[in-house]
């Protein structure tokens, strides 16, 4: 199981231009969870005394509307990346949304946040290469509040599936996918189906895989209705 830990903390971004020697103290105190479809790793308001990273399937970050009437997808995290990354290396932090896993099985190497923290914060090169990390996913989170709000949901979907979807990919639900995207399930539903008339994509029992990535490429940059 150490073996398996390093290798999936080595190639994880989060430690991207980190040394393996330097990661060999967290994969000893690895361990794996297995979820199912639609079961919580935590919810809102759970302290938060583990950093989660994705091994294989994916996981929505959430958070309900005033009334718990509607959700609100925040990210869909995939393999080799964290869950509440940021929170996770606050001290006596709690979760500042749910998490749910997509898929069945979705594994997740655990680790001890405190013991992370420890070593990150003790280690320059573990810690440039989370500095480095987080101000990526800022960067990326900017950009998606951008697009959901001057751009067209063509776009945005193509932009998702160009990200997730390069091998065969298990799709959200159309409501999930409706809250990522800022849009209804018909809609999502609807340029579902006009991607694969037009060949773009092979949709098959929610399992999708991009067929012409050039011209998704096209449409996320906005250069066809």
């Amino acid at each position: 199981m150490t073996d398996r830990a390093a290798t999936l903390l080595l190639h994880a971004p989060v430690f991207q231009g980190a040394r393996a020697e330097d990661l060999r103290p967290l994969a000893a105190l690895a361990s794996f969870r297995l979820l199912k479809r639609g079961e919580h790793l935590f919810r809102r308001g759970d302290p938060l005394e583990t950093l989660f990273l994705v091994s294989s399937g994916s996981v929505r970050v959430y958070r309900l509307a005033r009334g718990g009437t509607r959700e609100l997808t925040l990210h869909v995290e995939g393999p080799r990346q964290l869950v509440a990354g940021v929170a996770a290396f606050q001290s006596r932090a709690v979760a500042p949304a749910s998490a749910v896993a997509l898929q069945t099985p979705t594994e997740l190497l655990c680790l001890p946040a405190g013991a992370v923290r420890e070593r990150v914060f003790g280690t320059p090169a573990l810690a440039q290469a989370v500095i480095a990390y987080f101000a990526r996913r800022q960067a990326e989170l900017l950009t998606r509040m951008e697009g959901l709000v001057f751009s067209e949901l063509g776009e945005r979907l193509a932009a998702y599936l160009l990200e997730n979807a390069r091998e065969p990919h298990a799709l959200p639900t159309n409501s999930e996918l409706a809250a990522l995207l800022g849009t209804v399930p018909e809609l999502v539903s609807r340029k579902l189906g006009e991607f694969y008339r037009l060949n773009l994509i092979h949709l098959e029992r929610r399992t999708v895989r991009v067929t012409d990535p050039a011209e998704l490429a096209r449409l996320a940059q906005g250069e066809r209705e």
